[in-house]
């Protein structure tokens, strides 16, 4: 990996949903060909932040879009920054 920079970044996807929906929306997520993983901020909220590689995070985008028809109310809060989170 010579030439390589060896610290990792990724895009992190937000969305909101009902509380009830976060577990069947993480399966669907887990389920995924190793795409993206998920990262509930508060229980409670709804809040789930997407985590994915930059060559994948289209993809990632496309897919959620597609899990709209599944997951009642899942709305796409946008792109959230490293700064944005508590991790």
């Amino acid at each position: 990996m010579k030439g390589k920079n060896p610290e990792i970044k990724a895009r992190i996807l937000t969305v909101k949903m009902p509380v009830e929906e976060v577990g069947f929306f993480n399966s669907l997520i887990d389920g995924l060909d190793r795409i993206a993983l998920t990262r509930s901020r508060a229980r409670g909220e709804g809040i789930v932040d997407i985590i994915a590689s930059p060559d994948r995070f289209g993809e990632l985008l496309e897919i959620v879009e597609g899990m709209k028809k599944h997951v009642k109310d899942l709305e796409v809060l946008g792109e959230s920054s490293e700064e944005d989170l508590n991790f």
